[in-house]
């Protein structure tokens, strides 16, 4: 994982993950997916940031809620949320 990115750790049937995943893409933000599933260094990471449940969102090393992102399988505010992840993005690249 560079610096600068988004890593979603996800199980394969979670709706939510693909919600803010079909986000990224849509917005054109960068982001880098690992499946909890078969990935032991991604259950590793889970665990690292206390991660509980799919999907995970790790931002320059720190986690994001993926609850406060998305309700009833849509993203809750859309400019908010992709006005977040750039800034999480910034603040690391300064």
């Amino acid at each position: 994982m560079s610096d600068q990115n988004i890593l979603i750790l996800r199980t394969r049937k979670c709706r939510k993950s693909d919600v803010i995943i079909n986000f990224l893409k849509n917005e054109n933000i960068p982001h880098t997916v690992r499946y909890l599933d078969n990935d032991a260094e991604a259950r590793q990471l889970a665990e690292k940031h206390n991660i509980l449940a799919s999907p995970g969102i790790i931002v320059n090393n720190q986690s994001v809620n993926p609850y406060h992102l998305v309700e009833r399988c849509q993203v809750k505010e859309p400019e908010k949320t992709k006005k977040m992840f750039q800034q999480l993005l910034d603040e690391d690249g300064k």
